[in-house]
Parts: structure tokens; sequence; C-alpha cells
């Protein structure tokens, strides 16, 4: 099912909250930035589709480098002057997490993932025990069962967005990680939504390897009709 792209948009704006983070900037600090991300339903259906982003208690979720690197929050990189771009969008896979790159390197090209993500991690890691529990968790891909109505308006609802006619959902994400780490940051969403998820893998006998298995939504959750395809967003830069 494929509606038109104006009927959804995925918009970015930055804000700040006067509180006492848990990491000390300075003594006088208590500036807390937030992204938010607010997903609307502009057409005359109601909705569901895959989220640009998941989060752990508030807190972004980011791949890793498989680089050893020190898991000490309070030692970490200082990245003043450099610019980054921070990549979200619907993953077909069970995680989905942000990856911060120099603005330098294209996101479509084969890369090594950059340290920076690293620290965020370990950053955001020693704010959550559930965050660790989460990116620790093995499961990398849906199963079959997963993807049935019931399922997804249940366990994992918070995977998905619904919105009825007119809608929004909102999204929070604090950034204390960033302000730590210092830098430009411009946060971008890759405008598309698929129509599949990926299921456990199966071997091929015939290549000697796992392929991947597309499993398509379902063209109906409750209500809600299945979005697939572009949608309206934007881009939104900070600096440090």
């Amino acid at each position: 099912m494929h509606l038109f792209s104006q009927c959804i948009s995925v918009e970015l704006s930055i804000h700040w909250k006067r509180e006492s983070p848990t990491f000390s900037l300075t003594e006088n600090d208590f500036c807390v930035p937030y992204l938010h991300i607010i997903y609307r339903n502009n057409s005359d259906d109601a909705l569901y589709f895959l989220k640009v982003s998941q989060s752990v208690n508030n807190f972004p979720e980011f791949v890793r480098s498989g680089t050893l690197v020190a898991n000490n929050p309070t030692q970490h990189g200082n990245y003043s002057n450099m610019q980054f771009l921070v990549n979200l969008g619907a993953s077909p896979y069970y995680l989905n997490a942000w990856e911060v790159i120099p603005d330098t390197l294209d996101p479509n090209e084969e890369h090594e993932i950059p340290i920076i993500n690293d620290d965020l991690a370990n950053i955001y890691e020693s704010l959550s025990n559930n965050y660790l529990d989460s990116l620790s968790e093995i499961k990398t891909h849906y199963t079959a069962s997963d993807i049935i109505p019931e399922v997804i308006l249940d366990k994992f609802k918070d995977k998905f967005v619904f919105l009825r006619p007119g809608e929004t959902c909102l999204d929070t994400y604090n950034l204390i990680g960033f302000k730590l780490l210092k830098g430009g940051f411009t946060f971008y969403i890759c405008p598309y939504l698929p129509t599949y998820v990926y299921t456990t893998p199966i071997w091929d006998n015939n290549q000697s390897k796992y392929t991947e298995t597309k499993t398509m939504l379902p063209k109906l959750v409750g209500e809600y009709k299945l979005y697939s395809g572009n949608f309206y967003s934007n881009k939104i830069s900070i600096t440090f």
C-alpha cells in the first residue's frame, strides 16, 4: 500500500530544558538539549508505520565501531571544531540505532563506524541500566510471529507510530552526550518508510551463507493502514 508523500511529515527541532544533568558540564550550566521528533498525519486515514528512531528512557541508541575502547563516560574524546552528520531513519532491522559520521563522509558508501559512536554509547550506558540491557540484547531480527497485527499493537507498539487523521506524536531524545563531546551536529532522516522488516535469516546451501529474509508488514493493523514510501522531513543543526 502506497500513499502520497504529503500524507506524513516527520519534523525535527531542538529544545532546551533547565535541569540538573547527571554529568556536570560546568558548575553553573544546567541547560540540557533535547531533540524532538514530531510525526504528523496530514491525511484522512488512520495510518501506522515504523519509527525513524527508537530510544531507551529518552536516550538515543548508537551503533558501535567494534574497536576496544575504555567504557568510562568521564574519559572521552573532544570533538570541538569538527562537524558531523547524525543519521536517523526507519530500519527494517530489530535494532534501529543512530550513527554519527563526519560530514565529509558519504553515508551511502561503505565505511567504518567512527569512534565517536562508542563515546556516545558509553555516556548513555552510564545514565541508564536499561540502556545497557537493551543494547546487549542478542536479537537483531524480528521473527515472522512478531509481525502479526495483534503483536504489533501490543509487544512492539513502541517500534511503530499509530496516528489517526490530523494526529501528531512526539518522541524526545536527551542530547547531553553530544554536549559533553562538543562539535557541530546536523540531524537528518532518510525520508523513506519500508513496507517490510528483516526476519530470522535463512541458511542458503547454494551460497553457503545466511540470507536476509524480508517479511512484509500487515496492510492493516487494527484500524490503521500501513503507510510506506517517502515523507516530508527537515534537517536541524546544533553546535556545542
